[in-house]
Formats: C-alpha cells, sequence, structure tokens
C-alpha cells in the first residue's frame, strides 16, 4: 500500500490533511495512474505524465474526471502547501462519482537509486509476466504484490518481463540493449509508453544514434554489449548483470554514457525554464 508523505493530499477535488488518507481507496484496481518526479519545485515533463494520463484514461474507458488545468494546479498545490522542492508525485483517476474517489494526488515514498549505481551498475531479474493492454497505466493490486515478492526472492533492483522468453520491459521501467548492430528496444505497441523512453528517442534523433524497435527475445539480452533501464525515478541507469547468469554487461559504455550526459541535461534545462 502506498503511504501518503507530508501534511497534505488531493482528493478529488479539495486538499485534505493526509490524516484522512485511505490508501485502499487510491490503490483500488483499475484506476489509472501516473507517478511524477519533482525536482527544485518543478513537475518534470507534467505536460507529457498528463498526455499519457489522458491516453492511458482513454484505453482504460475512463472519462478523465478533472481538466488538464486542474491537474497541473493540484500538482503546484501540492508542492506549495508541503513546502516540498523533491519528491515523487503520483496521481489516480476514475470514473466521476458523487460518492467516491475519482481523482487523488500525494506525495508518496521514493527510492531514488544512489549515486554509485550509476557507475556500478544494477541486477536485474526475470519474470514470466505480460503487462496487460500496456497502452494503459493501470493499477494492479495482485500484479503489484507478485513482483514485490519476486524482487526480494531474486534480491534485484528490478524485474524484466519476459513472456514466452521475449522481452519487454521492466515492472516499472522500460529497457534498451546496445549491441554491435546499433541499439534496441521493443516495440512501442509492445510496452507501456514511458516518459523517460520518449525523451531517449529523442536524445537519440538529436545526436544521431539509430534505436531500433523490434521484438527482443532472452538471447538477444544476452548478446548485448551494455543495457540500461529507463524511469521517473531511476533516470537512465546502466544494468550489471541479470540474477542466475554470468554475463556481465560494460556498465560505462561511450553510448549508455552519451544518453546518461544528455539526459541530465535535458532536465536541467527543463527545470531551469519552469522555475
Amino acid at each position: 500500500m502506498d503511504t501518503c508523505l507530508h501534511k497534505y493530499f488531493v482528493y478529488n477535488e479539495e486538499l485534505r490533511s493526509s490524516c484522512d488518507f485511505n490508501a485502499e481507496s487510491t490503490n483500488r484496481t483499475g484506476l489509472v495512474y501516473e507517478v511524477v518526479r519533482v525536482l527544485k519545485g518543478v513537475p518534470l515533463f507534467l505536460e507529457d505524465h498528463i498526455q499519457r494520463l489522458k491516453n492511458s484514461a482513454e484505453a482504460a474507458s475512463i472519462t478523465l474526471p478533472v481538466s488538464e488545468k486542474f491537474l497541473v494546479q493540484s500538482f503546484k498545490a501540492l508542492i506549495l502547501n508541503n513546502q516540498v522542492s523533491e519528491g515523487n508525485i503520483k496521481c489516480v483517476v476514475g470514473n466521476r462519482s458523487a460518492n467516491r474517489l475519482y481523482y487523488a494526488a500525494w506525495f508518496l515514498s521514493h527510492v531514488y537509486p544512489a549515486a554509485e549505481l550509476y557507475k556500478s551498475g544494477v541486477v536485474v531479474g526475470l519474470l514470466n509476466e505480460e503487462r496487460n493492454n500496456p497502452e494503459a497505466k493501470v493499477w494492479r493490486a495482485d500484479f503489484q504484490q507478485r513482483i514485490q515478492q519476486q524482487k526480494l526472492d531474486q534480491q534485484v533492483f528490478e524485474l524484466l518481463l519476459t513472456p514466452n522468453e521475449r522481452l519487454t520491459e521492466g515492472t516499472k521501467s522500460n529497457v534498451f540493449l546496445i549491441k554491435k548492430q546499433g541499439v534496441f528496444t521493443a516495440p512501442s505497441s509492445q510496452v507501456l509508453g514511458g516518459i523517460t523512453r520518449t525523451k531517449v528517442l529523442e536524445i537519440a534523433k538529436n545526436i544521431g544514434i539509430e534505436i531500433i524497435e523490434q521484438n527482443l527475445a532472452i538471447a538477444d539480452l544476452m548478446d548485448a554489449e551494455a543495457v540500461f533501464l529507463t524511469g521517473t525515478s531511476p533516470k537512465i541507469l546502466p544494468v550489471a548483470s541479470v540474477a542466475g547468469f554470468s554475463k556481465k554487461f560494460v556498465v560505462d559504455h561511450p553510448v549508455l554514457q552519451q544518453f546518461i550526459a544528455n539526459y541530465d541535461a535535458m532536465i536541467e534545462t527543463y527545470v531551469k525554464s519552469h522555475l
């Protein structure tokens, strides 16, 4: 269950005390959600997150219950009233109902990778699961419980989904492979359209690196020179190895480091322009 940090959260269209937060209602299966990172008081790439929330709601047959303007205002209200400049905000939406939660937003607990992990890389595991309806970011309580237990059992940072020996994405991230033939990732139709993933595709175009979207398998993973994850909290994070396999990936691969440097610069530019 999520926890609500700090003094206030948004419930429907009201700012409420965190004492009134009900984790069971905000973690109801079927709600569409987004998690946005806040840096220096700025919600990073908020426009992209709102667009993905709209896309997810449409894919899940949910009528967006609040306006885009209200979404922006709710994030600003949380940052200002809680006097918090860094963290993660989660928002959930469902179909509007007079007697039930249809929108909520709050600061939730987050884990950002330690600086050392960007140098040493992380260990990931494999999970024979597939995201239902990858176009919609829908909360599935049973799935979340399973992946948390699997992470503990395998003692890994992240799990890569490998349904029927295919490689698609991470449970909370997208994955890219750097091979001699180029940079590869699963087709957009097979994965959740991660905001950081989209930024990596933009960076690749800007710096003249082709990213090939194609069906991937576990064998492709083991054939890669370097592997990295992308996500709201980890940003661009190198993978060192896969639990249970002897294969080691090149963490300081020059192409990977080029993506990291450009993404950090993109974040800095965005924050400066929204202060």
